[in-house]
This record gives C-alpha cells, sequence and structure tokens, in this order.
C-alpha cells in the first residue's frame, strides 16, 4: 500500500481468557546487555561434563613454576568434534588496483604462524564452559611445528576445568603436545584494558616471532560504540574499538588476519580501526551463537598449508562456523564475513568521500527522508540494545544514489567472503548510524576522531543526527511527542500544534545555546550525548526543512465513515509515517496492565486508518504476554516482523524472541535473552526454551497517578510441554484502554486520541 507501514496479520484462536497481575516481579529498569545470553545446545561432544573430564585427562599436575608441559592422549587417537566442509561457495580473491600493498608477507611454503587467542572467558565460560569447549576444539587439531597458538586467558571468576585458574590471567602453549603453561600468573588484570591486549601481543611477538601473525578476540562484542569484552571482574568496561586500535599501535605489530568470536563486531568502524595494524579483518554482523567458531578444521588445514591463501582459510572458518551452528540450531541467525582491510583502505579512500559528500547534500537539502526512510528499512542488528548498526551496502543501496550505489560495490568487492543463515539483506560489513538512539552519537563521533574516520563522512553523520534530534526538539516543544500512552491518560500530553520556520529556528538557536525555550525541554545537543562539536549544519536549513516537514498534529484525530472511527491524513502527511503500533492498558481497578506494541492495524479502502479493537491480544499456547514489536523488513510480498516478549525463564528474567514472516504468518518462538543491566555489549548465543522449562510473563503496570511504574507478573505460571505456538486470543477484561502509535522520520512518537471500552 501505497506510503503506508506494514501490518501484522492477526491469527485468532477462538479462545478466551481474562488478564490479571500477580506479584511485583521487578527487573523494570533491565534491559538487554552484557552477560550470558548463550545456548544450552551444544556440538556434538557430550556435552560439558565429557570437556572437562577430557582435561582432567590430558591436563596432569600444574606445578608451581612456568614452562611445565603437560602431559597428554595422542590427538589421532581421539574422535574429533564432526563438521561440514563446504565447497560449493566461491571466495573473491581478486584484489582491487586501490588496494595498498599487503603488511604480511606469505613466502609460500613452510611460512611461520603465530596465532594469539586473546580469551576473555566471562559469564561464557563461568556459566556455560563455552571457553573450555573452544580449547578443546584446539587441542583436537592437529597441530604443524610451525604453528604456534598462544592463548591468555582471564575474565571469568570460574573455568570449568581443573587447568585454568581465576585467580589470576594467564598464558598457555597450545600444540600437538597438549597445553604447555607459559606464565601462570600475569596477575589479576583487566582484560578490557587495552594495556593488557598491548602486553599480550608483545609477549608472544618476542617469545614466538613468525612472518605470519594472527589475533583472535574471544567474548562478547557490542559493535562500533560499546566494542568489545565482559570482564567479570571489572564489569563496568569495555575495550572499545579506538582504544584495540590504539593498543595494536602500542604493540607495533602488523597481522594477518584479526577475528572477532563475538557478536556484532563486522563493521566499517571496527575496519578503519585496525586497518593500520591488519590485512583482514574476520567477523561477524549479527549475534553469535554461544558455540562460535569450530576450531579444529581451520587449524588442521593451516597446519597442514602454513601458506594457504588467507581468503581461503577465512572461507573454512565461515563454512565451518555456520554449518556446526545450523546443526546446533536451525532457527539462529548467523553471519560472519572476512574483509580485505588493505582493499577497504582504497575504498575509503576512493569511495567514501564521494558517497559521504552525496549524503551530505541529502540531508542539507530536501532530501532528509530518503535518508532516514533508507535507514528505518535497511537491515539492523541487535535492533533490541539500540545500538543503531545496519548493514553498509543495504542502507547504500536503499538510499539509492550513483555515489551510493558505487561505495554498495566497492565495499561487496571488499568483502572477500560471506555467508548468512536465516538473515537477509546482511552483506558482511555494517556501519554506525543514528537513530533508535541518538544519546549514544556523541560517543560514536568520539571514536571518529580516535581512529581518523573520514571526515566527510562523520560530518554527514553529524548532520543527519543533528537534524534528527532537531526535529525531536521542535515536537517536544509543541507537546505533541510522547514515547508512552500513559502520558495521554494522565493529561501529560496533548495533540499540540505544527510551528512555523521562524519559530523553529528561534527555538533551535536557544537550545544551541543551552537556553531551554521550554520546561523539561532537552537542548539538542544533550539529545546527542553531550559534547560540542560542530553539526556540519546551519540551523536556518535545519528550520526551514522542518517548517515543511513536520506532522500536523491538529490532523491526528478521528472522523466517523460508514460507522467507523479512522484517521483521515493527506498523502504527504502519511510520507512523514515510519511506523503504527497498537497499544492496549488492561485497567485492573487499581491501575493499567500495560500489554505492550504490537504492528497490528487495518486500512479501509480509502488507505485511511481504522481505529478500531477486537478485545484480542498476543497470546503463548493461550497465555496472554505483553509483546514489543521491534522491527518489520518488507521486500515486495516477502516480510519478517520480530518482537521480544518479557518473561522469566526459570526464574531468570528474558526477553523470549519472536518472528513473524510470509511464510509463516502465524508466528515463530525463537530464543531467548537474558537481561542483565551492566555494559552495552550483546552476548553470543541464545538460550533454547525446553520441555519443563517454567515461563512466568510479565508486564509493565503503572497506577492511575502515574506515580508508580513497575513490573509485575501477569497470569499464572506456564510450564513449557511440546510446541510453542502463538495466536491472537480474546480477553474477557471489560475495561480496557487502547491508542495507536504513530512514529515519524525524526524517531518522534505522536499517539491518537485514546479510546476505552467502558
Amino acid at each position: 500500500m501505497s506510503n503506508r507501514p506494514h501490518s501484522r496479520e492477526k491469527q485468532k484462536s477462538g479462545k478466551q481468557t481474562t488478564v490479571y497481575k500477580r506479584e511485583k516481579a521487578g527487573g523494570f529498569n533491565q534491559r538487554v546487555g552484557s552477560s550470558s545470553n548463550v545456548s544450552r545446545t551444544m556440538r556434538n561432544t557430550g556435552g560439558i561434563g565429557s570437556i572437562i573430564i577430557f582435561l582432567l585427562m590430558i591436563f596432569f599436575g600444574i606445578g608451581n613454576s612456568g614452562n611445565q608441559t603437560t602431559q597428554t592422549i595422542n590427538p589421532s587417537q581421539q574422535t574429533s568434534t564432526s563438521y561440514e566442509n563446504v565447497n560449493s561457495l566461491t571466495a573473491n580473491k581478486n584484489v582491487s588496483s586501490d588496494a595498498r600493498k599487503k603488511y604480511t608477507n606469505i613466502l609460500g611454503s613452510d611460512d611461520e604462524v603465530t596465532i594469539m587467542v586473546y580469551m576473555i572467558g566471562s559469564d561464557l565460560e563461568s556459566n556455560y564452559g563455552m571457553a573450555t569447549k573452544d580449547i578443546n576444539e584446539m587441542l583436537y587439531a592437529t597441530i604443524g611445528e610451525n604453528v604456534n597458538i598462544i592463548l591468555e586467558t582471564g575474565g571469568a571468576k570460574k573455568w570449568n576445568n581443573n587447568v585454568i585458574s581465576a585467580k589470576s590471567n594467564q598464558r598457555y602453549l597450545i600444540s600437538n603436545q597438549g597445553m604447555m603453561t607459559l606464565d601462570k600468573n600475569v596477575g589479576l588484570k583487566s582484560m578490557t584494558d587495552p594495556k593488557t591486549l598491548t602486553d599480550f601481543v608483545k609477549y608472544s611477538v618476542s617469545n614466538y616471532p613468525a612472518n605470519r601473525y594472527m589475533l583472535i578476540m574471544w567474548d562478547h562484542g557490542g559493535g562500533s560504540v560499546s566494542g568489545f569484552g565482559y570482564d567479570q571482574y571489572f564489569p563496568k568496561n569495555t575495550m572499545t574499538i579506538d582504544q584495540i586500535s590504539q593498543s595494536l599501535k602500542d604493540a607495533n605489530v602488523k597481522f594477518d588476519i584479526i577475528g572477532f568470536d563475538a557478536c556484532l563486531m563486522a563493521t566499517l568502524e571496527t575496519a578503519v580501526a585496525l586497518e593500520p595494524y591488519s590485512d583482514y579483518l574476520l567477523a561477524s554482523e549479527e549475534l553469535e551463537p554461544g558455540n562460535g567458531w569450530y576450531y579444529t578444521n581451520w587449524i588442521t588445514k593451516l597446519s597442514e598449508n602454513t601458506s594457504i591463501h588467507s581468503v581461503d582459510l577465512g572461507k573454512i572458518i565461515i563454512d565451518d562456523f555456520i554449518s556446526e551452528s545450523s546443526k546446533a540450531s536451525r532457527r539462529d541467525k548467523l553471519t560472519l564475513s572476512i574483509v580485505d582491510l588493505a582493499e577497504l583502505n582504497g575504498v575509503m579512500k576512493k569511495h567514501l568521500p564521494s558517497f559521504s559528500v552525496n549524503l551530505s547534500e541529502l540531508v542539507k537539502g530536501d532530501d532528509y527522508k530518503v535518508v532516514s526512510n533508507a535507514r528505518s528499512t535497511s537491515r539492523e542488528f541487535a535492533q533490541s540494545q539500540k545500538l543503531d548498526q545496519v548493514d553498509l551496502v543495504d542502507f547504500a543501496n536503499k538510499i539509492g544514489t550513483t555515489e551510493s550505489k558505487e561505495l554498495a560495490s566497492a565495499i561487496s568487492e571488499a568483502v572477500k567472503y560471506n555467508r548468512t543463515n536465516n538473515v537477509t539483506n546482511a552483506y558482511g560489513l555494517s556501519i554506525y548510524f543514528p537513530y533508535s538512539s541518538l544519546s549514544k552519537m556523541n560517543s560514536m563521533v568520539k571514536i571518529y576522531d580516535n581512529i581518523d574516520m573520514n571526515t566527510d563522512f562523520s560530518d554527514a553523520v553529524k548532520s543527519y543526527a543533528t537534524l534528527s534530534s532537531s526535529g525531536q526538539i521542535v515536537a517536544q516543544n509543541n507537546g505533541s511527542s510522547s514515547t508512552s500512552l500513559i502520558d495521554t491518560l494522565l493529561g501529560n500530553y496533548s495533540s499540540g500544534s505544527t510551528s512555523s520556520s521562524n519559530d523553529i529556528l528561534s527555538l533551535l538557536t536557544n537550545s544551541m545555546s543551552n537556553q531551554n525555550s521550554g520546561v523539561g525541554m532537552n537542548t539538542i545537543m544533550s539529545l546527542l550525548g553531550g559534547g560540542d562539536w560542530n553539526s556540519g549544519i546551519d540551523l536556518n536549513t535545519i528550520s526551514q526543512f522542518i517548517g515543511r516537514n513536520q506532522v500536523d498534529t491538529t490532523q491526528l484525530e478521528l472522523t466517523n465513515v460508514n460507522d467507523q472511527q479512522v484517521l483521515i491524513l493527506s498523502e504527504e502527511q502519511w510520507e512523514l509515517i515510519s511506523t503504527i503500533e497498537f497499544n492496549v492498558f488492561v485497567d485492573d481497578g487499581e491501575g493499567y496492565i500495560d500489554l505492550g506494541l504490537d504492528n497490528v492495524f487495518e486500512f479501509n479502502e480509502d488507505n485511511d486508518l481504522i481505529v478500531d479493537y477486537d478485545n484480542t491480544w498476543l497470546a503463548l499456547n493461550d497465555n496472554v504476554v505483553s509483546y514489543k514489536f521491534l522491527s518489520d523488513e518488507v521486500s515486495g510480498d516477502t516480510y519478517k516482523i520480530s518482537g521480544y516478549i518479557p518473561a522469566y525463564l526459570n526464574d531468570e528474567f528474558v526477553h523470549i524472541m519472536v518472528e513473524f514472516s510470509d511464510i509463516n504468518p502465524s508466528g515463530e518462538v525463537l530464543k531467548a535473552k537474558k537481561v542483565y543491566d551492566d555494559v552495552d555489549l550483546e552476548a553470543k548465543g541464545m538460550i533454547e526454551i525446553q520441555d519443563g522449562d517454567k515461563l512466568e510473563f510479565t508486564a509493565e503496570y503503572h497506577s492511575y497517578d502515574g506515580s508508580i511504574t513497575d513490573r509485575y507478573f501477569i497470569s499464572d505460571p506456564y510450564i513449557v510441554s511440546g510446541d510453542l505456538n502463538l495466536s491472537n486470543i480474546t480477553l474477557t477484561n471489560t475495561k480496557i484502554v487502547y491508542s495507536y502509535r504513530l512514529t515519524d522520520i525524526y524517531n518522534n512518537s505522536f499517539w491518537l486520541p485514546v479510546q476505552k471500552t467502558y
């Protein structure tokens, strides 16, 4: 439908139930974050128990001094973890003439290779033994004499084996003879401190020199803004990508490949940060499952031919990752790519500047909507975390200019091999572009400066973010933007009005001067996370654009047409609306149970929004849930809608991830993410929901006067038995409040007049 958001299809069960709140659940301020969102599914190794037993057998009495070789069973006598080698897909080993010279000189025979594995065990190890499992995979490999694997461990309060200590960082050499202790007491140092990484790299190069170096960063990842790593002893910090860059600069080493066995690190910003120190980046745009990479095969292949082409080696790692992870769970969304940083260096010089200048022209001209729509519809990663990372090729193609298409093509060439599973429009490299959370912008600007990001690109992003935040300031000043329906119920939200360009200019001038023109109104820079950097766009241009492109809230009134309440907007106004969400509150006599936001709505034959309610809401196996819509990817007749259900799974707070699509409009329950409140990282993997698990669904609850907002359990606990099915169930509650929330191109939220069933 022209200029209209896409709606989910309701699948009604025909059953009915009553929603009620139980006791307080807590966790209102918790969010998806930094810790163990790991899968309980294991590769076919017999589970954690057998891994620990195996290590008990191969590690035999570590002494009090370093350099003691462990005794081990001959690896050739062991049963290796199964893998599937995929040869049907080809990697691109062509190199652009614009590429810089490679740092690493591969000799062609008898290359010496040193692989540095920087393993922050975190809760992935202490709770689930995932680091132990990957060390075990390394030990299963047939390791050549000219391949040295140097391992530094730390960051976990417990290691699921009888060798590695949690009391100190430690260093090991992994070889065909097993694991040899190199330093059993490096000290209890923060693994997210860049100095710790620098020291490890220097140690490895000094003691195990080679002509070919690889670095593998193992743990949680958070992408361009949040960076890498979660140390349980030092939980408040991550290692940001500019800190990683500085660490490698201080180490003064050039790498063949730097890989992240972590989530979300395949970003342009990561690539720019690492390009001065590495020829290739191997990482994932998406979340990684808890299993992570499969190490046995590629280490063996590298040992057989230490001169193997870097792209061919990357292909083996990627193919094994996709194959093994798909075996563990068919539902997991998977991405992994290898990027030629030498070639990307040429792309950054030749194509990114012209793309960036064109992007600025679009934003500063009358085409901000083109960029905003491209951003809102591009493939996004970790959307519930609001990290604002989208696939760069998808984003550039959706902008659709000559410059953006040329950049997309050049990036695709620099990505030498990329595979995905259950993910569309992921081409190997993502990028930070603000939309959901403008407050991270100032942190990103600092990172831009520290990694020498192209200034034209930095200016373009600043201009976009400034215009977007200005649109929010204007809506706030008009009293017409609110994220929650409770504000409307309490009378804190009005339909507001529109502002003239002159009024907007005056408002924004005061805002940039930190002179609030309205009570409680944010300034532009406070919305962008602080700082005093130049926005790159003048306020007069912003004011003129917003004056021509703002939601006319006086039109957000309902009209009765053929005995139906409808919203009638002009096509120009609909062009400003990016999403529509339906919100339901249940009045239980003491306050409101908030059942969440769902993208379910209908239009009449005149393309007007129908405002009506059939008294149904989403349920999981006939248990009413609170549901939060996240994203809707639409391409022609195909679509994929994502959202989550807040719940407690066996007494742990989680988000149950669900998905609706043209193939399965009834929806599918995927897995659960644990929810934490530490740092902005996404953990590897998610939790399988299994028979016998206890689910307790939660919802936000608001008192009538708005003085209390907390999370309560709703309805009875549910013990999982059999398949998990989604449907809309009829609510028998007699007092229901509902409304529709419209979100515009500046990410402002507007509510239609509240409707009640009583």
